[in-house]
């Protein structure tokens, strides 16, 4: 498989979310909080969701930048991407699956 590669770079519209568009095709929506509050390198990105929101697309696509210090590479957002759309799906079918159960009983589920 060949590098994922960056067309497009937005601020969501939840704090530390991105919307990344891929040279491959698609578009996702990114958390990258667990990263941002776990390593210090992303220490001014915390101190600052305005600077977050200044993200562009780095050299060639290959990763994102907010400063000559501070970036995320293209690898760990496809495969962040991968893992949290992974579990929307697994949370969307286990939610089909209650939904189904409670049906049988005449009850209503909503789910978030």
């Amino acid at each position: 498989m060949p590098l994922p590669r960056i067309v497009s770079v937005a601020p969501g519209e939840r704090p530390y979310t991105l919307h990344i568009g891929w040279k491959a095709g698609g578009e996702s929506l990114v958390d990258v909080s667990t990263l941002i509050e776990t390593f210090r390198v992303y220490t001014p990105l915390r101190q600052s969701i305005e600077l977050f929101k200044q993200v562009r697309i780095g050299e060639y696509g290959t990763d994102i930048v907010w400063t000559e210090e501070v970036d995320l590479s293209a690898e760990t957002l496809w495969r962040l991407a991968q893992e949290q759309s992974q579990i929307t799906v697994e949370t969307f079918q286990k939610g089909n699956v209650l939904r189904e159960q409670q049906s049988s009983h005449n009850k209503v589920a909503v789910f978030l």
